[in-house]
């Protein structure tokens, strides 16, 4: 149990070292930006984007098809 813990505080302090000499990289909001958007217009994501919405839209129509049908097996049996 002490090893571990020994080892935990080794890697805290190199951790701790290495945070105060190196220097945060802050990345540049274009190049973020200019990828973003390349990303977003590559057609695989357009397919991606598609599908989820192909998926969502059937999910719902057999959900609300489900709480139809419920219904008006409830409304047939109670007229019944």
């Amino acid at each position: 149990m002490k090893d571990t813990q020994s080892i935990n505080d080794d890697l805290l302090a190199l951790e701790q070292t290495l945070k105060a000499k190196l220097q945060p990289i802050l990345p540049d909001q274009g190049f973020v930006g200019h990828l973003r958007s390349r990303l977003e217009e590559s057609a695989l994501y357009q397919q991606q984007r598609r599908t989820v919405f192909l998926l969502v839209s059937i999910t719902s129509g057999l959900f609300v098809g489900l709480i139809v049908f419920l219904i008006g097996r409830d409304i047939l049996q109670k007229s019944a």
